[in-house]
């Protein structure tokens, strides 16, 4: 079944836009169909030395193997985890622990990153700055990028870790990951230090190439339900030789760094969709790429006072982040969805929070901004006419606010 037919299969048959693929993908039809036998047909536990264990065994080794060849790494570096969070999580206190453990006090360790992470970054940063770790906040300039010699000024004997998102989930900006690991490794030969580096890839594998040597990574971290797999599967891959520390106690699955069951359907499809989204980036990311650049066109063009959120040129390429200073940016998401029109205010994993996008708030210093952010992400279905629809609805929406204010019926 082709992916539109079952998109709209999926949704009941209704006739709404989905802008929000930076939140969650649908399933694909082939990466669904790959799954199903491994919920109950082969059912044994992988860890079981019977026939059943084994052949749950073989397939999880299987789509192991096909992580690795995508992502040019040996088969023992592909750790199958629950997803972008655990993974992000496993890397950056993994290294710190594992640095610990070998005699290091936790005062006398840095790690560098940005302020404009995934949650699941920032929260680990914070539980390892309360143990005494020095976290040294690297800045980004007011398109949402870093640069690579202010990087190199902040390096030290103390840095264990650099980690800085691959595709900064919000306003999709890409970040400079070989200059970046090429000033660590510089620094390292310099220095004879071993700093290692993280990158949160987990919006990267549809739209840019993601083997760990052409991005000069140790560690990439990646979700599944970011590019047409299942929910709840992520991988943490590791360059040979990088030494991490489990973050849970339990049995040896996963080289004993991640124990727990494996979740042999859900790691079968994963494995199949990110192979799919690898094989097949380049050609999506110019298709889409401007179907991008027509919705922001017209948004500019049609709605006053639009302004986009991150850098123009350097932007993975179905990402839209925009403010339209004076419009609430949850009422307005709203008010989309009640139009048909799914959309977002920030990233998923932030949003329930409430309050304006703090990444908006890092890079431009304005409030207003912040506090009036709409993200659209597209998807390798999306059709012109779906984002005129949308264009429709924004400029709609807009407009009766400004009617509104005029007539003082809003504050």
């Amino acid at each position: 079944m082709p992916l539109g037919k079952f998109i709209h299969y999926i949704k009941g048959g209704t006739k709404r836009v989905y802008l929000d693929y930076a939140a969650a993908t649908p399933v694909h039809p082939d990466v669904y169909e790959a799954m199903v036998p491994y919920f109950a047909k082969v059912y044994g536990n992988p860890s079981a030395i019977h026939r059943e264990g084994q052949e749950a065994r073989g397939v999880v080794e299987h789509a192991r193997k096909r992580v690795a060849r995508t992502l040019a790494i040996r088969p023992e570096g592909v750790l199958f985890t629950s997803g972008g969070t655990e993974s992000n999580n496993l890397a950056i206190s993994g290294v710190v622990e594992a640095v610990h453990a070998a005699g290091r006090a936790y005062e006398d360790m840095e790690v560098i990153s940005t302020k404009i992470e995934h949650l699941s970054v920032i929260e680990t940063l914070k539980r390892l700055e309360q143990k005494g770790v020095n976290i040294v906040w690297l800045p980004v300039d007011d398109e949402g990028l870093v640069q690579a010699h202010d990087l190199e000024s902040l390096l030290s004997p103390n840095t264990v870790l650099v980690t800085i998102a691959y595709v900064n989930s919000e306003v999709g900006v890409e970040m400079p990951i070989k200059q970046i690991t090429r000033t660590v490794r510089a620094y390292n030969k310099k220095h004879d230090t071993h700093v290692l580096t993280h990158t949160d890839a987990a919006q990267a594998p549809l739209w840019l190439p993601c083997e760990l040597d052409k991005l000069g990574v140790d560690m990439l971290s990646l979700d599944t339900g970011k590019c047409y797999g299942p929910k709840g599967m992520g991988v943490l891959a590791m360059r040979h030789g990088v030494q991490i520390a489990p973050q849970m106690g339990g049995g040896g699955q996963e080289l004993a760094l991640r124990p727990g069951t494996e979740n042999v359907p859900l790691i079968v499809g994963g494995a199949l969709a990110l192979t799919r989204a690898q094989d097949t980036w380049e050609d999506r990311a110019k298709i889409v790429r401007r179907l991008r650049d027509i919705l922001l066109a017209k948004l500019e063009k049609e709605v006053p006072g639009v302004v986009l959120n991150g850098s123009r040129e350097h932007r993975v390429a179905n990402n839209v982040n925009i403010s339209i200073p004076g419009i609430d940016s949850e009422f307005l998401v709203v008010s989309l969805d009640i139009a048909g029109i799914a959309a977002s205010t920030k990233s998923a994993c932030s949003g329930a929070s409430g309050g304006g996008s703090t990444v908006v708030r890092e890079i431009t210093g304005d409030e207003a901004r912040a506090t009036s952010t709409v993200r659209f992400s597209l998807g390798e279905d999306i059709t012109e006419a779906e984002l005129e629809r949308t264009v429709v609805a924004v400029k709609t929406h807009a407009e009766k606010m400004q009617h509104f204010e005029e007539k003082g019926d809003v504050d």
